[in-house]
């Protein structure tokens, strides 16, 4: 499916349930768990699914950096997320500085606090940026606000424009971004969480680019390095000193090598509608009652865990010869309760 029908099916979904990006929608709470293990493996912090649950629906201990790393990302994105679609349901949506900002401040909170991270967060680099494995040399920092700037403006104007469709501008954007590296640690994720929030502001899902597998973050770096030479070129100008108009902009970025990026983008877009398309709430009648462990897969949960809130009295259910069973309803109520257990989580 190219990104025109993408498009109208989640105008399909959004007409059925107009709150479609939050983390009281099941199915998109779903989507976004996958979206953060996935981010957060990608820099090395590798959290099973029941790891993910525990840490933020029961407050349960776990490596504090892995705990720190999943806090920071739900509570950043879900933030940001939330703020873009209600931008582009008044159609109202742009970037300003203070979001790029706002992204990094809520994302190192926890890691802040725990003392893995040495800085102000929220505050652009003042040293030298060196990205292991990388072949693209980040701006110098004496520049870095500058850069960020320009990305900012030049990204408002094809919000207004039609040259660039949503997933092709949030990739460029997200190229770009990672180009500057701006912040002293946590680029890639809140880079990720930028390209997400220009994809809902533009009226599309977000996305979980895989992460897990050396082979698909290999293919993600390399998507990245494919189109990265044209910022790096405008990085080189801003740091001889010249100020770059945003025609000036325009003219180096041109036929950007993005085929890669674009790709992974709409491959995984399509992979989130699919997800949202295929939700249980929406295709299931309520009264229902499927076997728990039908519902473990329906719901992207392992049946161990939904057998503990049967045995904690948190989810209702009935067992029958050896299977229990549980009705839709009492899923769903389950699933509402979670947004408020996750917002009073505490590190």
């Amino acid at each position: 499916m190219d990104e025109k029908g993408l498009k109208k099916a989640i105008a399909a979904l959004r007409s059925n349930d107009d709150r479609l990006v939050t983390v009281q929608n099941a199915e998109w709470y779903s989507l976004f768990r996958e979206e953060i293990r996935n981010s957060i493996a990608i820099e090395g912090v590798f959290a099973n699914r029941q790891e993910l649950i525990d840490v933020l629906e029961h407050n349960s201990k776990t490596n504090k950096e892995k705990a720190a790393a999943i806090l920071g990302y739900f509570e950043a994105a879900s933030t940001i997320y939330e703020y873009a679609y209600n931008q582009w349901r008044e159609g109202e949506f742009c970037l300003r500085m203070a979001d790029v900002k706002q992204i990094h401040t809520i994302l190192m909170r926890y890691e802040r606090e725990l003392g893995t991270y040495i800085g102000e967060i929220g505050d652009f680099r003042k040293t030298t940026a060196e990205v292991t494995q990388s072949k693209f040399k980040p701006i110098d920092h004496f520049y870095v606000r500058e850069a960020v700037d320009l990305m900012v403006r030049w990204t408002n104007r094809h919000l207004k424009l039609s040259k660039y469709s949503p997933v092709t501008l949030a990739a460029l954007t997200h190229t770009w971004f990672e180009t500057i590296h701006p912040f002293r640690d946590g680029n890639g994720r809140a880079g990720r969480i930028l390209l997400n929030y220009i994809l809902i502001g533009s009226g599309h899902l977000n996305i979980a680019i895989k992460g897990f597998s050396k082979l698909d973050r290999d293919l993600y770096y390399n998507a990245l390095e494919q189109g990265d030479d044209c910022f790096e070129e405008i990085n080189r100008r801003l740091e001889k000193g010249k100020k770059l108009s945003l025609e000036q902009a325009e003219g180096i970025i041109t036929d950007v090598p993005l085929t890669g990026l674009k790709k992974i983008v709409l491959e995984r877009l399509a992979e989130s509608v699919k997800r949202m398309k295929n939700g249980t709430t929406r295709s299931m009648n309520k009264d229902a009652v499927v076997p728990l462990r039908d519902l473990a897969q329906l719901y992207d949960y392992s049946q161990d865990y939904l057998r503990n809130l049967i045995n904690r009295g948190e989810l209702k259910a009935q067992k029958k010869g050896k299977l229990w069973y549980v009705k839709v309803q009492d899923m769903a109520e389950h699933i509402s309760s979670v947004d408020q257990k996750a917002w009073q989580v505490k590190k």
